[in-house]
Parts: structure tokens; C-alpha cells; sequence
């Protein structure tokens, strides 16, 4: 379990170099393609390393408030980052001032958002962490 914490702290850091040099298109662009393709298969990464089946179905987890707290946290943060690119895609294009003014003012709100969710996504699956040793 280290290291899925190590690397959810590390996909935090690449977050914020993205949001950094986020005048530097190609290194936004891909920073954060990178960052929501981890998102997306880290669920995968977990579990072909981790027993589930266990945890979930033997032990009764499935049942478990929190787990359906960062379950649906997890879909918001994928609904987010959908919206994130749309908006995005919106900047890219070639538009009135106020059109682009706007699809920036989204980005902006979409990212503070993300970053919330983000947030209580790692809070919540660190709370469904058990300890080594304790079953």
C-alpha cells in the first residue's frame, strides 16, 4: 500500500508543475492527459495488486459507507475531468475573446473543483487503508 500512496502523492506533484507551467501549452497538455490516464488506470493497478475479492466479498467491504463515499468521489473526479477537457478543447479553438474568456473562467473553476476531489479521493482511500497485520 506504500506505494500506491507514493504514487498518488507524486501524480499531486505533477499536478502542480502542470498548474505552474500552464502557459507552456504542449507541457500542460500533456502533464494533465498524463494525470487523467493515471486516474483512470490506477483503479486498474490496484486491483491486479491487491486481493479484492477478499477484502470486499469475503470480508463484507463491499457493504462499507466509505467505500461507496470514494466510489462516487471517484466518478465526480472522472465527470470533472470530463468537463476539464471540454473546456479545455473550447480554449484551443479559435474564438471571440469573451468566448475564450469564459472557457478559461470554466477551466479555472473546473481545476479548483478537481483539486477538491482529488483531495477527498486520497483522504477517503487512505481511511480504507488497513493496516498490515490486521484483517
Amino acid at each position: 500500500m506504500a506505494t500506491s500512496v507514493l504514487l498518488v502523492l507524486i501524480s499531486f506533484v505533477l499536478l502542480a508543475a502542470a498548474w505552474h507551467w500552464r502557459r507552456f501549452q504542449r507541457f500542460h497538455i500533456a502533464a494533465m492527459s498524463f494525470l487523467v490516464a493515471f486516474d483512470v488506470f490506477f483503479p486498474v493497478y490496484l486491483y491486479l495488486t491487491h486481493d479484492w475479492w477478499k477484502r470486499l466479498i469475503v470480508d463484507g467491504d463491499i457493504f462499507s459507507f466509505l467505500l461507496w463515499c470514494h466510489l462516487i468521489l471517484v466518478m465526480v473526479l472522472y465527470a470533472l475531468y470530463a468537463l476539464q477537457i471540454m473546456a479545455g478543447r473550447g480554449m484551443l479553438r479559435e474564438t471571440s475573446d469573451s468566448e475564450y474568456q469564459y472557457m478559461q473562467e470554466e477551466h479555472r473553476k473546473q481545476f479548483l473543483g478537481i483539486i477538491v476531489a482529488r483531495l477527498l479521493v486520497l483522504a477517503t482511500g487512505a481511511l480504507l487503508i488497513v493496516p498490515k497485520g490486521v484483517s
